[in-house]
């Protein structure tokens, strides 16, 4: 899924519970409609944290193999974590559910906000001390400004395999592809195409990268805005020609005769890093090593993610967790369409998002964009040399 949150509607917080709304009647009727006529799933429900023994004093976590660093399980830590309940956050909900966190001395509260813009002034006041962002042009301006907060993982980013690909990306209307009206980035001039959160937005950036590599300039092509439910039903119902969709609405319109898709995300920008990890830069104080801590967690979590989706392993477990946490509530679904990719070993490409800054600057929408203090690679080092480099399970 696409950085922006498609979830929306209130949500209640508990000290230890992530509880996620009932969807709305649009919103569930098309991810019905994406499930190709499976049963629903359970109600919405709380996502509990699996308990584990209390640490000792000298307490330190289990080390992979001789050589490999240690990490303190002592004192426990609580810290809060601002998350969006989509697929794309899933690293967080696994480790909160199955409980890697608790393991390494952590009592992690999820807190959920309606979209990444939302939680970045807590993030920056470390009222959250991890979050996310996106290639947008709210995030860069937090980090140009030298605000409080550091990137130091890859949430999602462009996929790497058939399964991961085009888990997001533009799509146009049927009728439109089929008379051969919108069929190439040139049939776009003159058109508005819609976006989740609109003008600035990451889908906005990597349309326009799009429409520039192919001699379109972009500022000839409006961008307006419209969440992902409302784009598949406006396409529905032909009130829209372009629009920019997410799973599992984008398999459940190509399936349904709704869209085809013009572009996927690998298709715009083939190293676009859509999402990232942040964290409050005040995180080291809040006890020993608990941004490595959070991190070890964090990429066990993304690489049982990983294994799920690329090679079934515990596939239902971790399809439970996302179930559990996400509005989409039928397991079903999870199962067929493609699944946001996130490097296993953290990684986050650099180059893209400075790409991504500069045409945004290029498109008068920013200034200059200074990133070069917005990277901190510690954590992630750290937690590769722990768990070791990713290996495809055998």
């Amino acid at each position: 899924m696409s950085a922006a949150a498609r979830a929306e509607g209130g949500v209640a917080v508990g000290a230890r519970t992530l509880r996620i709304p009932v969807m709305g009647a649009a919103l569930a009727a098309l991810l019905a409609v994406a499930a190709c006529g499976a049963q629903g799933g359970a109600p919405a429900g709380g996502l509990t944290r699996a308990p584990a023994a209390a640490p000792t004093a000298t307490s330190v976590a289990s080390v992979p193999s001789s050589g490999q660093p240690t990490l303190p399980v002592s004192p426990v830590v609580q810290v809060k974590a601002g998350v969006v309940p989509i697929a794309a956050f899933a690293p967080f909900f696994i480790a909160h559910d199955l409980g890697y966190f608790t393991e390494l001395g952590l009592d992690v509260e999820l807190v959920p906000n309606a979209s990444i813009v939302e939680l970045l002034p807590a993030l920056a006041q470390g009222q959250l001390q991890v979050g996310g962002c996106t290639p947008n042009v709210a995030c860069f301006n937090f980090m140009n400004r030298r605000t409080d907060v550091q990137i130091v993982a890859d949430l999602q980013s462009a996929g790497r395999t058939e399964r991961s690909r085009r888990s997001v990306g533009l799509v146009a209307r049927k009728d439109l592809w089929d008379a051969g009206t919108i069929r190439e980035p040139r049939d776009l001039v003159g058109r508005t195409v819609y976006v989740i959160t609109g003008m600035g937005s990451a889908p906005h950036v990597h349309v326009a990268r799009w429409l520039k590599q192919n001699g379109v300039d972009p500022r000839e092509v409006e961008i307006s805005s419209l969440p992902f439910p409302e784009v598949y039903a406006a396409m529905q119902n032909r009130g829209i020609e372009v629009g920019y969709q997410t799973e599992p609405l984008l398999s459940a319109g190509i399936q349904a005769g709704v869209h085809t898709l013009l572009a996927g995300l690998e298709d715009m920008d083939p190293a676009a890093q859509e999402l990232y990890v942040m964290y409050w830069t005040g995180i080291d104080r809040l006890g020993p090593q608990v941004g490595e801590r959070f991190m070890v967690a964090y990429l066990r979590a993304a690489r049982a993610y990983l294994n799920a989706f690329e090679y079934g392993v515990d596939q239902e477990a971790i399809i439970g967790v996302l179930v559990n946490a996400t509005p989409i509530k039928d397991p079903a679904v999870f199962r067929t369409i493609h699944y946001p990719w996130v490097d296993p070993n953290g990684q986050v490409t650099r180059t893209s998002l400075e790409a991504d800054a500069e045409l945004f600057r290029e498109l008068g929408l920013v200034g200059p964009v200074d990133l070069s203090q917005a990277f901190e690679d510690k954590y992630r080092r750290f937690a590769v040399a722990y768990l070791g480099e990713y290996r495809p399970p055998q």
